[in-house]
């Protein structure tokens, strides 16, 4: 008895005991369904048969001893000669049923067995109404991405997604970012094409890929829209024949030179041929895995290794006690026609992990994580002949590449782009995104500007005067952005104006659009930079990058220079005030001063006791005291005798003070000539919704056909129709209107507006009201173009360096911006500023001019009847100068007074003086008496 015969031997009596000490182990079967082959068969059955019998039984009896038990593990083989629906069936339900078969392993390998598309879906249609779980090897299996909540498939042969990983991952490793998807309609193109979108757009990690192409290749029209792309890597997906007739499409269009790289499927390569295809260009890529019958046979043991494992996982958990691992169906009786616990028995199937050289391991929807693929590489075998020549390997570990031979037969791989993109790129000036300047003395431009081609035009109309471009700088805002772009996206240019100077607005007759949107829809241009905002029917007809800077829509005024009140010197009080101060105070506290000297022992009494003559005090001088010290004037006054009358004259003093400094304080403020203009609230104001509310009627405008116009008219109809009339060709002549007053409000895009206020001569613009309407300024593309993505990205880096803030800040910036932020103003004083202090020194003038002419009329008139009223001599308590001009004595009393002043210096004339004052006073006692004795 040989060693062989002695291990077999031990086996059984290994089993025989295990069976003795427990219950008895339930009966499963694994069920293999492999299509007939003349060749294989006898190998297959061998290798099945050894997979649970035989010498490699030991080493899996050790391994899996805790399955053996619980269960008995049977496998079965069953051969599809015809693969007809009845011998199906047959297979399934008549024999299997006899065999308790858990789990059915199936075999779709149409490299070896090809049509069998029919069977192999009635295959998964009838295990799937049964309800048995499945193991299957399918290489055209699709749906890799679909939700499969249902299914009790397990898939493990590479499918059309694993081989669009193996693809991405050549094209990292090598830095080819950008490509081209060129697909038949062959078995699981739509798994192909939608493989590489998701894949594309859920890479997070540099590089990034762009992918662009032709999904359902027909002609060699769709082909030739290749040519016309910067994609210089082409993945295709179709079966051998139309790959033939591709790649020789290809050849003659130019797409197969040393720039590009074809990597193709494993269904376009042509199986059982000695040599490749002539046509296949040196350096073409082919993803490929085994499917000979040496791979057959090991996808047999993986599938078993995954079914005992599965048995080992239940065995464990002694499913035996839960669910029920009999399946008895009855194809012929509907009550057995399904199988419920097969999803118990799928659920363990699907969670084997088992690690190794070649782990096993499924997604959520029972595929493989990882599955082992070649990298085929064309090479030169011979001097005529060329074939595909195993390059590369992809396993769980990752890509691992070998000598390649490069397109062209190169000595390195290529970009996988051109050396360099050619774009044209469309603009129109707006400042201060586009500025348009001359060259400078050595015909050069500035730094910070680069060559355009423009029109000229007419700067009133904006009209074209010429049909052909003339060269001139551009710089701006967008033009820096458009440096940046290149620069990082390693591109050249060709800037250009667009010949009817817009923007972009739609023809509502026939559709079309006009300006740098027409030129992007008519893919005149590749790209489109300049103040181009991003609007919903722009959008419909172009692609835009996200917005790089945010706007909106703004109005502006003009300052207008205001006329200064002729009550200016009036206004740092209000009415009330200067009725109290001027009314009342001064004439209460004059007439108080009055009084106390009048009552004061000190001044004038009521008895007569102080002589007449003495008297200097009256009521209108004690108004003179009162005006003079409130305004300090420079003039000769009569100050009180008494304590009482003298502190408040000192009391009055101070309160004058108090007034003056407060006064002086806010003059300045009055003053001065106000800047005026209208402070509009915002696109809602009063004056925009019914500009007849004013006299004359307000007046706007903004720019014809213009994105801000087009919104007035969606949003705002009436207004956009009064505005018709006064609208501008440009920004510039809009203001200038504006200054003028020919208009009084400007409505436009926000940052153009600011910019233009922050730079004015006099800084006279105001934005005035809230934002409108907000948006973003974007960058323009055709439609579906391979940039949109690309200028994204860089604009997000430039966005996270801080490159974006940085040109806002230079181009938007401007000194009026800084001089209203500090609130500071310094102007010259002008006559304006002084018109109220003119006009009251005039009416000054004139008051004492008719002062005088009333003063004459008095003396001529008035004076000869209160002489005959005033006989107490009440006058003189009014005003001593009245009182004068009233009595004789009053004017002798001059005259002594203009006497005092030349007194004499000698005794003897001292004593002639006292001689004639005592006569002068009999003389008066003597007058006083006889004007008694006639009254």
């Amino acid at each position: 008895m040989d060693i062989q015969q002695w291990l077999t031997l031990l086996v059984f009596s290994v089993f025989a005991v295990d069976y003795c000490s427990s219950q008895r182990p339930t009966p499963v079967t694994f069920h293999v369904l492999f299509p007939k082959h003349r060749f294989w068969s006898s190998s297959i059955n061998r290798t099945l048969y050894s997979t649970l019998r035989g010498s490699s039984s030991i080493k899996r009896f050790r391994e899996y001893r805790g399955v053996y038990s619980v269960f008995r593990p049977e496998t079965k083989l069953t051969f599809l000669e015809k693969d007809t629906p009845d011998e199906i069936l047959n297979a399934l339900c008549d024999q299997s049923s006899t065999s308790n078969p858990i789990t059915i392993f199936h075999v779709n390998n149409p490299s070896a067995f090809p049509s069998r598309a029919p069977a192999n879906r009635y295959i998964n249609q009838l295990v799937h109404v049964l309800g048995l779980p499945m193991i299957s090897w399918d290489s055209e299996f699709a749906g890799v991405l679909e939700p499969r909540h249902d299914s009790r498939t397990l898939q493990i042969a590479p499918s059309v997604f694993h081989q669009t990983q193996v693809m991405l991952s050549l094209l990292k490793r090598y830095n080819w970012t950008d490509f081209s998807i060129v697909s038949t309609t062959a078995p699981g193109h739509e798994e192909f094409i939608s493989s590489l979108t998701a894949q594309v757009k859920e890479s997070q990690k540099i590089p990034r890929y762009s992918a662009s192409g032709v999904p359902n290749f027909k002609s060699r029209k769709e082909l030739k829209e290749l040519f016309e792309t910067d994609s210089r890597v082409i993945l295709l997906h179709s079966d051998s024949r139309d790959s033939k007739e591709i790649i020789d499409i290809a050849v003659e269009l130019g797409l197969t030179g040393k720039e590009y790289v074809w990597v193709i499927t494993s269904s376009a390569i042509a199986r059982g041929a000695r040599y490749a295809y002539s046509g296949f260009p040196f350096g073409l890529f082919a993803i490929d895995f085994e499917s000979n019958l040496q791979a057959m046979q090991k996808t047999i043991n993986k599938a078993v290794d995954i079914w005992m494992e599965g048995l080992k996982l239940m065995a464990r958990q002694r499913i035996t006690a839960t669910a029920d691992l009999t399946p008895d169906i009855s194809c012929n009786d509907s009550s057995h026609l399904y199988w419920k616990d097969g999803e118990v028995v799928h659920r363990y199937l699907k969670n084997v992990i088992k690690r190794g050289t070649d782990p096993i391991q499924f997604t959520e929807n029972g595929i493989l994580k990882v599955t082992e693929f070649t990298v085929l590489n064309i090479q030169r075998k011979g001097p005529i002949h060329r074939d595909f020549v195993e390059v590369g390997k992809f396993t769980s570990l990752g890509l691992v590449m070998e000598d390649i031979t490069w397109p062209g037969e190169a000595s390195g791989p290529p970009k996988g782009k051109p050396a360099r993109y050619f774009l044209r790129i469309a603009t129109w000036k707006e400042e201060p995104y586009v500025v348009y300047r001359d060259f400078n003395d050595k015909g050069e431009c500035e730094v910070g500007s680069i060559p355009c081609k423009v029109y000229p035009r007419d700067e009133n109309t904006n009209i074209r005067t010429g049909n052909t471009t003339i060269i001139q700088c551009c710089a701006g805002l967008s033009i820096d952005l458009l440096k940046s772009l290149a620069q990082q996206l390693d591109f050249d240019y060709e800037l250009f104006e667009m010949p009817d100077g817009q923007f972009g607005s739609e023809n509502q007759e026939t559709g079309e659009w006009n300006g740098v949107i027409g030129a992007l829809q008519k893919k005149v241009a590749d790209m489109a930079i300049t103040s181009l905002k991003i609007t919903p029917e722009r959008s419909q007809v172009v692609d835009f990058s996200g917005p790089f800077l945010e706007t909106g829509i703004t109005i502006i005024v003009s300052l207008r220079e205001g006329a200064i009140s002729p009550t200016a010197f009036l206004e740092p009080y209000d009415y009330p005030a200067w009725c109290l101060i001027l009314l009342f105070s001064v004439h209460a506290t004059g007439a108080s001063i009055f009084i106390y000297e009048w009552l004061s022992p000190y001044g004038l009494n009521q008895g007569g006791k102080s002589p007449l003559r003495e008297h200097k005090f009256s009521l209108f001088r004690s108004f003179w005291l009162i005006w003079a010290m409130l305004f300090s004037a420079a003039v000769s006054t009569d100050t009180p005798r008494g304590v009482s009358s003298r502190f408040l004259a000192n009391i009055w003093a101070l309160f004058a003070l108090v007034f003056l400094a407060s006064y002086t304080a806010n003059l300045a403020a009055f003053m001065i000539t106000k800047e005026e203009y209208y402070d509009l609230s915002g696109i809602q104001d009063w004056r925009l919704k019914n500009p007849y509310a004013t006299k004359p009627p307000f007046k706007f405008a903004t720019l014809p056909n213009d994105t801000t116009e087009i919104n007035m008219i969606k949003n705002h109809p009436d207004m956009a129709r009064w505005m018709r009339k006064y609208n501008k060709p440009t920004v510039k002549l809009g203001i200038a209107a504006l200054k003028k007053q020919d208009i009084q409000a400007f409505i436009y895009d926000a940052t153009v507006l600011q910019y233009y206020v922050g730079k004015d001569e006099g800084c006279k613009l105001r934005a005035v009201g809230k934002w409108y309407a907000m948006s973003g300024y974007g960058v323009g593309f055709p439609k579906g173009s391979p940039w949109v993505d690309k200028v994204n990205h860089a604009l997000l880096a430039l966005q996270d360096a801080g490159e974006i803030e940085r040109l806002k800040k230079f181009w938007l910036a401007g000194a009026c911006h800084k001089k209203q932020k500090k609130g500071m103003s310094s102007q010259t004083l002008g006559i304006p500023n002084f018109t109220s202090a003119f006009i009251l020194l005039a009416g000054g003038m004139v008051l004492g001019s008719i002062l005088l002419i009333l003063e004459h009329m008095y003396f001529r008139f008035g004076r000869k009847t209160i002489r005959k009223w005033d006989k107490c001599g009440c006058c003189s308590l009014v005003s001593l100068s009245m009182g004068r001009s009233l009595n004789f004595e009053q004017s002798v009393m001059e005259a002594i007074d203009l006497h005092k002043k030349h007194k004499c210096k000698d005794p003897i004339c001292e004593t002639q003086l006292w001689k004639v004052r005592h006569e002068l006073d009999l003389a008066l006692i003597k007058i006083n008496k006889l004007q008694k004795q006639l009254a």
